[in-house]
């Protein structure tokens, strides 16, 4: 069995998988101080759960974007685990190619999404992951990755915001009743998810006309992606575990 770990900012993801099954998986806080015992005791206890000891899990595929993180769950993978666990990077036998300037730059999250969503899908294709930033990630017709777009996250947005403005508060972030907020608590989820929508929106727009793409599947993927597709003019397949299933992917090459 494989256990699958996807390192965010904001969120750690964990999965299981038996052979190419996703059974289970969970979602944490992305704490810094997190020791090797803490994160080895909850994946004992999550593993115990399923009926599982630490001893049936064969492999470990990691990709973060946290390198304080990232020496901690390598420590747990051999320490509790016994296993040495596959770090994700361009330079590990991929199902895409890399073909932007930088390499070595690009996230191991976005190549994992890249890889699953190619596999599942072919090409072209974009892929939009709302986390603490949302990125774009474009992928041509015979799998290449050629470049994306990054800009704040929805959640990132609103916290910046309510650090600037005194008198406005965070919000959830989630469909308002009506465009036009009746309060400023409805103008502000209003402005936040509509503001989403359409940016997201506008940028695929310009990445279609950039590229040229003729029948571009859009995948939408992350914490924020579920629902969108009724509200997106773009976006209408969500994959909110695509990234565990690149790391499976990625792995079973690797």
């Amino acid at each position: 069995m494989l256990i699958a770990i996807d390192i965010g900012n904001t969120n750690i993801v964990i999965g299981l998988y038996r052979g190419t099954t996703l059974k289970d998986h969970f979602r944490v806080s992305s704490r810094r101080d997190l020791t090797d015992d803490e994160t080895g005791f909850f994946l004992t206890a999550w593993l115990s759960r399923m009926n599982l000891t630490n001893e049936q899990i064969d492999a470990v595929v990691v990709c973060s974007v946290v390198p304080i993180l990232t020496r901690t769950f390598e420590t747990v993978a051999r320490k509790h685990l016994g296993c040495m666990p596959t770090m994700v990077s361009c330079r590990l036998k991929l199902p895409i190619t890399i073909e932007i300037d930088q390499p070595d730059q690009i996230g191991a999250d976005r190549i994992a999404n890249a890889a699953a969503g190619f596999e599942k899908y072919g090409g072209p294709l974009i892929i939009v992951d709302f986390g603490t930033a949302t990125t774009f990630d474009v992928i041509s017709e015979k799998g290449a990755y050629i470049g994306g777009v990054i800009i704040p996250g929805p959640e990132t947005s609103m916290a910046e915001l309510s650090k600037k403005a005194a008198r406005l508060f965070e919000i959830r972030i989630e469909p308002p009743d009506t465009v036009v907020g009746k309060s400023t608590a409805g103008a502000l989820k209003s402005g936040l998810f509509y503001g989403t929508v359409g940016q997201v929106d506008h940028i695929i727009d310009r990445i279609i006309a950039e590229t040229g793409f003729t029948g571009c599947r859009i995948i939408a993927t992350g914490g924020f992606a579920r629902g969108l597709e009724h509200y997106s003019q773009h976006i209408k397949l969500v994959e909110p575990t695509l990234t565990l299933e690149g790391l499976r992917i990625i792995n079973a090459l690797n």
